[in-house]
């Protein structure tokens, strides 16, 4: 399921930005981007998603962004290295002959040891805690956001649903009338073909074919496993929670029973049904693709 979420926690050190993005995906698939200071939580990041998602291509990004103060307390200046390193460097820049003042402050900073970065053992006090309460609150977000979307897909799935119950209930209403229409039909044309040869058709051959094609375009047993599977499907939706994986299946199922209707299928009028029935249970399987 699609869905996006951010988390802001702010420090005396600076400011720690989460977000939490998810995209369709058949497998829960993570992608956990942080750095420097914060990359020990990568690990710790992962099984809260984990623990919150069951599908999707879910990634979370933090960053920190340390406040004005804290980045101008984080760096000092050796004085002594850089009076003994401007020396050097203009007396380089002089013995090169380079014009007075080729040698600048950023020159001068630039060289190893004059600017010193404190505390680049450790993060800022509480960065960790702040980041952790900062990714929580983005994936409590992205879970609100899925759930919106999933209730959305629930109501479009059930209409799709209502829809291939109607077809259903027409395909039943139309089954028990083929055989009765297919012998109407045979004795019809037997009685064309035998018009003024002095035979009479024989009504037990008659009545062999009928029951062998009765047997042959027999659907009640693929309906009625339409129909367990549509109750099931609407149980699920009414439940709710993650039940993606379960919707995959009992979807297949119908698309399985679905085809063998068609295949069986003796007239086009019922012809007509399956392939309505067809079209919303490809729409039904495209839709549950997106469920948790």
């Amino acid at each position: 399921m699609t869905g996006s979420g951010n988390g802001v926690v702010d420090t005396p050190a600076g400011r720690v930005e989460a977000e939490a993005r998810s995209v369709n995906h058949r497998f829960l698939k993570t992608s956990v981007h942080v750095g420097g200071l914060l990359a020990a939580l990568e690990p710790a990041i992962e099984e809260k998603v984990r623990a919150r998602c069951e599908r999707g291509h879910v990634t979370v990004s933090v960053r920190f962004t340390r406040s004005s103060q804290a980045a101008a307390a984080a760096f000092q200046i050796d004085d002594d290295v850089a009076k003994d390193a401007a020396k050097r460097l203009l007396r380089l820049a002089k013995d090169c002959g380079l014009p007075a003042g080729s040698v600048t402050l950023k020159d001068l900073l630039a060289v190893p040891g004059v600017l010193v970065a404190e505390g680049q053992d450790g993060a800022p006090p509480d960065l960790e805690a702040a980041a952790t309460r900062a990714v929580d609150a983005a994936l409590d977000a992205l879970v609100a956001a899925r759930r919106r979307e999933g209730l959305h897909l629930a109501g479009t799935c059930r209409e799709l649903l209502a829809r291939v119950a109607a077809v259903r209930t027409k395909l039943m209403a139309r089954a028990p009338d083929l055989p009765k229409a297919y012998r109407d039909r045979l004795a019809a044309r037997i009685a064309t073909l035998l018009e003024g040869s002095g035979v009479a058709p024989d009504p037990a051959h008659l009545a062999r074919e009928v029951a062998g094609f009765a047997e042959r375009c027999d659907v009640a047993e693929e309906l009625a496993r339409l129909d367990a599977h549509l109750h099931h499907l609407d149980d699920l939706f009414a439940r709710g929670g993650a039940v993606g994986r379960k919707l995959d299946f009992l979807v297949q199922e119908l698309h399985r029973e679905t085809n063998t209707l068609g295949s069986k299928s003796p007239d086009a009028e019922m012809t007509a049904l399956v392939v309505e029935l067809k079209a919303d249970v490809e729409r039904l399987r495209e839709q549950v693709q997106n469920f948790e």
